[in-house]
């Protein structure tokens, strides 16, 4: 007969299970056929009473990733190796000296001067000796880091004049959520020749140069427990097809679009036809863009339509939305950190009194589409709740983490993405924006025209497509950081309009490229003079990086945003004016 093992359990909320027996037999249950709950459980119990250099422990946790990925990529009707990997990456975090003070926050928070043991990852035998051993060695190192941590932290502060000292870290509510592992059956085959047939697409569109059609696939399980007695193990999952494509115009200026179709149970994904809509788009556009010509430097009333609106109100606003503390660095020596734009404006209006601003990731679907931001605990353990972040225009609260932030009395469950220094980054989930004063579009555009005629110019501009997430590489990224600089942006980085039209005063509109914004800001949110009445979806996968880049980070979160689409009085575009590479000179080959 198997031993079962009760050891977690006397460091559950006692209070909270003795008055739920179905809880107390769930979670023996799930200690006792689940192997990685249970050596993450028994390891825990260890290291919350490590104390071999000096500091105890007052708060340890443990997060693991018990993941299973697919992914084919295509181009050209041709397909590439199929790649299907597990992996079960752990990421434990220790803390030593006290709520009020404590290693985290500090640029060495992460810094271990010794060797490191550890590989990162648990090994994939189900073996609990196996396990605990891995995990051994990870609050080890987590232990000793915290410890160094800790002391080059209070020395830092030492030498430097000090205002009131903000704890560094926030009390929350032990939670107990266990969902069933499950996995859905890959067709491997089925993908392989999908990707195939829609990569074929770009061989119409001999002008673009270089395409790609791939699928991923991510299912498994997110585990996470504390001493402070939470318990999770909740499904992860996400499915999504990306298009790219690239192209260089006749004068050498290197244009490329993109798309990504996501759904959140890979076990039902959307019709081949939405899928073949979308390749057909990216090629459509690109071609577009090819004949278009260059954009010129343009002040004036700009109309976010569609599916833009919701992309800029992503990037620009929705990522200010949360806020974490600049690190303590060394006396002199300031580590560059670009805070929220929303920070310390609590209280002051920031959008028209005419908005509201929601996040809700309990929202699992809106109007029979699903959202990509629903969960049910965020990376702290904390349970999150719908939040009214903006009331007839007023910013009323921020999103935050277990790390303490000015004004705001406590957690509320947005820790979303690992992140530096010991603490998590906060992110939107699902972004409802509403606007009680709506026109319909076709009067959007008639303002618009307005608004250019009585500014004395000769054209408007609509944006119908941003590049966030940007399909773009790490050296444009690069690019647009230095132009960012030069043009008095502060640093901050917005991506380009991808479709952006010049609209003639006669209602005549022509597509043009090459067009860069300089210094929009959430500042320029407060002056939006109208709102349609349309709800456009807008779903993308948050990597922490800067325009959300494709491929940057190796953790995601899925996030939608509602918006409808936005209506700005004023703002500055200007034309690229980066040197061009010259065109090949020997035309590509015949497909």
């Amino acid at each position: 007969m198997r031993k079962k093992h009760f050891l977690w359990i006397p460091f559950l909320c006692l209070a909270a299970m003795a008055q739920d027996p179905a809880l107390v037999q769930k979670v023996n249950a799930a200690l006792n056929t689940d192997p990685v709950l249970r050596a993450m459980a028994e390891e825990l119990t260890r290291a919350r009473n490590l104390r071999a250099l000096g500091e105890a422990v007052y708060f340890a946790e443990i997060s693991v990733d018990d993941v299973e990925t697919f992914g084919v990529g295509a181009t050209l009707g041709a397909n590439f190796a199929a790649q299907r990997s597990y992996l079960r990456p752990v990421r434990p975090l220790v803390r030593v000296g006290g709520p009020r003070f404590d290693n985290t926050g500090s640029i060495y928070s992460d810094f271990f001067s010794g060797s490191r043991f550890d590989p990162g990852v648990l090994p994939m035998e189900n073996s609990v000796p196996v396990l605990r051993h891995a995990l051994w060695l990870a609050f080890d190192r987590a232990y000793k880091t915290a410890y160094e941590a800790l002391g080059r932290k209070a020395a830092a502060l030492r030498g430097v004049t000090q205002t009131e000292q903000m704890p560094d870290f926030w009390p929350a509510t032990p939670v107990v959520v266990l969902e069933p592992p499950v996995r859905a059956p890959i067709d491997e085959s089925g993908w392989t020749q999908r990707v195939k047939r829609l990569s074929a697409i770009f061989a119409s569109y001999p002008a673009v140069t270089s395409s790609g059609v791939d699928f991923q696939l991510s299912q498994g399980m997110s585990y996470y427990l504390n001493t402070e007695g939470s318990l999770v193990r909740v499904a992860d999952r996400i499915a999504f097809l990306r298009v790219r494509g690239s192209l260089q115009a006749p004068d050498g200026m290197v244009l490329y679009d993109g798309d990504t179709v996501e759904w959140p149970d890979p076990s039902r994904p959307p019709a081949e036809e939405v899928l073949r809509q979308a390749t057909e788009a990216v090629a459509r556009n690109l071609d577009g863009l090819a004949r278009a010509p260059l954009g010129e430097s343009y002040t004036g009333p700009v109309l976010f339509e569609g599916v833009a609106a919701a992309q800029i109100f992503a990037e620009v606003f929705g990522a200010s939305l949360g806020v974490t503390r600049r690190p303590v660095s060394e006396p002199g020596r300031p580590l560059p950190w670009q805070t929220s734009e929303l920070e310390g404006r609590l209280g002051l209006r920031v959008l028209p009194e005419w908005m509201d601003v929601i996040d809700d990731p309990g929202a699992r679907e809106f109007q029979g589409r699903p959202l990509l931001g629903f969960y049910l605990v965020d990376l702290d353990g904390v349970r999150p709740q719908r939040l009214a972040l903006v009331e007839k225009g007023v910013l009323k609260t921020l999103l935050t983490t277990r790390q303490p932030v000015r004004g705001i009395d406590g957690p509320n469950g947005r820790a979303r993405l690992p992140g530096p220094f010991g603490v998590k980054i906060p992110r939107i989930s699902n972004l409802f924006v509403q606007a009680s004063a709506a026109e319909n579009e076709a009067a959007l555009k008639q303002r618009l025209l307005q608004l250019a005629r009585q500014m004395g110019r000769e054209y408007a501009v609509i944006i119908r497509k941003m590049d966030f997430p940007s399909q773009g590489s790490a050296e444009d990224l690069r690019q647009r950081a230095m132009q960012a600089g030069r043009s008095g942006a502060g640093g901050r980085l917005t991506s380009s309009p991808v479709l952006a039209y010049r609209v003639h005063l006669d209602g005549r509109e022509e597509l043009v490229r090459g067009l860069r914004f300089r210094s929009l800001g959430t500042r320029q949110f407060r002056d939006i003079l109208a709102a349609g009445d349309r709800l456009h979806q807008f779903d993308y996968l948050d990597n922490g990086a800067a325009m959300a880049l494709t491929g940057a980070g190796n953790y995601v979160v899925g996030c939608s945003v509602i918006a409808p689409s936005l209506l700005f009085e004023e703002l500055e575009l200007e034309a690229a004016a980066d040197d061009l590479p010259k065109p090949p000179i020997v035309p590509p080959p015949p497909l």
